[in-house]
């Protein structure tokens, strides 16, 4: 697919990209937030902003394809590790919203976005969330591609970088003074990162925020120069001197004479990923009988119906709850096409579910709702009636942080009644909102405020990668790869073995 790459100037960012090309991809341009120019010292959670003022060269004339830049305007508001749009629009992660934004819109043929986050999840969940509602695939080939060590050789290594450090904050290892300006190679070659990891517990990779690089070669992405720093100044934070920054003032860009103009022109073939796109989906007509104006014989009728296939809810200590055998509350025999008679049942479903989270649970902070599910159990009597339903599922769940899901076929008649959807799910009241909090407000004995008091374990944790990398498939539907239940129990996605960096069968 064609990508944009989001880049900071450093190691990480750089050397994903390359993967990214390496693995098919086809580069149109690049992307940069920057700090304001009155605010160059201010630190964010997301982006680098050490070295911002050379990057602009280092695509145009480095890497020789257009450049689009943003100032960051917001501030990292949204602390939590989820991130959720609260409409404001006064976060960081918004200015990276308005500059894909402007980049698609010149660029239409852009499917995907790489970026270079190793270990973040703080960063990946943010970038896919944007991704999502622009309709974008994340790239993360660096996303737990390996140990930082061995990561770290593979960028100088493979990716044949040359870099130099720009930041630094690892009192006592790397003191600005003796390592600002310093190639990240020599460091390496010379064993200070891997001492520093011996004594310090440092990363050697630099993802504790140790320090940050700037990138002046890479031979097989640089293809028209490369940088030369000409005038530099070392900058050290007023409160603390271990911390510090390369301020580059002047800088020139060494061409390189054996350019092969043709390279450029020629593209490597497209692979046949499979574009991950989270559809809006239009709010579905309702399909459900409708009998405010039966009379009272059909009205009876219609109640004895449902109460022959009332749901099976059991509670459970600590807030578990499941809720199993949830049918339609009549088989919809009237419509004639099967994949839309299987919808119809499906919204009649996920109706009887949301009465359930809505009465049920009277009184729970926050309230219990589909965000509290944390496995699905979706049965079908046909898988061809899937891309219908799917459409449908996704309106009701999310795609942030949904529940695992393993969907099977059973098969015609299997399912009571003659039905043609069936859903069994478990919840864990307060798991929603103790995945999307950060644990400030234990003002009520809720299941959510007793989980962050308890020390033990964590109440419930999601794995939910929309990033094509190659650490984990990516998720091709609304479902989450895994939740695991205080720290204990997994509940595991029906997935496909599918290679993760290419979403193709070996």
């Amino acid at each position: 697919m064609k990508f944009v790459a989001l880049l900071s100037g450093g190691k990480d960012s750089i050397y994903s990209t390359l993967r990214a090309i390496q693995n098919g991809h086809e580069l149109v341009c690049c992307a940069h937030l920057a700090p304001m120019q009155q605010n160059t010292e201010e630190e964010s959670y997301m982006y680098q902003t050490a070295g911002s003022e050379v990057v602009k060269t280092q695509v145009e004339e480095c890497i020789g394809v257009p450049f689009y830049m943003r100032e960051i305007h917001g501030q990292s508001k949204i602390k939590s590790l989820v991130y959720e749009n609260d409409g404001d629009g006064s976060d960081e992660v918004e200015d990276l919203y308005i500059l894909l934004e402007q980049i698609i819109a010149n660029h239409p043929e852009i499917e995907g976005v790489s970026s270079g986050a190793i270990l973040s999840t703080y960063q990946r969940t943010r970038i896919e969330h944007v991704c999502s509602r622009l309709n974008l695939t994340s790239l993360s080939y660096l996303w737990r591609m390996s140990s930082q060590r061995s990561l770290l050789d593979s960028i100088l290594d493979d990716g044949e970088i040359e870099a130099i450090l720009v930041r630094v904050a690892c009192p006592p290892g790397l003191m600005p003074y003796r390592h600002l300006g310093k190639s990240l190679r020599d460091l390496r070659d010379k064993g200070v990162l891997d001492h520093l990891k011996e004594k310090w517990g440092m990363h050697p990779a630099g993802e504790g925020g140790e320090y940050e690089t700037m990138v002046l070669d890479c031979p097989k992405l640089f293809k028209r120069g490369r940088l030369v720093m000409d005038e530099t100044e070392i900058i050290c934070d007023a409160n603390d001197d271990g911390v510090g920054i390369l301020k580059i003032i002047n800088w020139m860009v060494e061409k390189k004479s054996d350019i092969d103009e043709s390279a450029n022109s020629g593209r490597t073939p497209i692979l046949g990923h499979q574009r991950h796109i989270t559809e809006r989906v239009h709010a579905a007509t309702s399909s459900l009988p409708d009998t405010s104006d039966c009379d009272p014989a059909e009205e009876t009728t219609m109640c004895f119906l449902q109460s022959l296939h009332t749901p099976s809810v059991q509670m459970m200590r600590g807030g578990l709850c499941h809720v199993s055998a949830i049918l339609s509350p009549v088989s919809c025999n009237e419509v004639t096409n099967e994949a839309d008679a299987a919808v119809q049942e499906f919204l009649a479903v996920t109706q009887t579910l949301q009465h359930i989270l809505s009465n049920h649970f009277v009184g729970d902070i926050p309230k219990t709702s589909s965000r509290d599910i944390l496995y699905v159990h979706l049965y079908l009597s046909e898988m061809a009636h899937f891309a219908k339903i799917n459409q449908h599922y996704v309106q009701f769940f999310g795609t942030h942080l949904p529940p695992s899901r393993a969907c099977v076929a059973v098969g015609k008649g299997a399912l009571p009644g003659g039905r043609r959807v069936m859903m069994d799910c478990i919840l864990q009241r307060g798991s929603g909102g103790y995945l999307r909090s950060d644990g400030d407000s234990l003002d009520s004995d809720s299941f959510m405020n007793q989980a962050f008091q308890n020390k033990h374990h964590l109440l419930r944790k999601c794995l939910h990668v929309q990033s094509i990398s190659h650490w984990a498939p990516v998720c091709i539907g609304p479902y989450s790869q895994a939740n695991t239940l205080r720290s204990a129990v997994v509940f595991l996605a029906g997935m496909i073995g599918l290679v993760p960096e290419k979403n193709e069968f070996d």
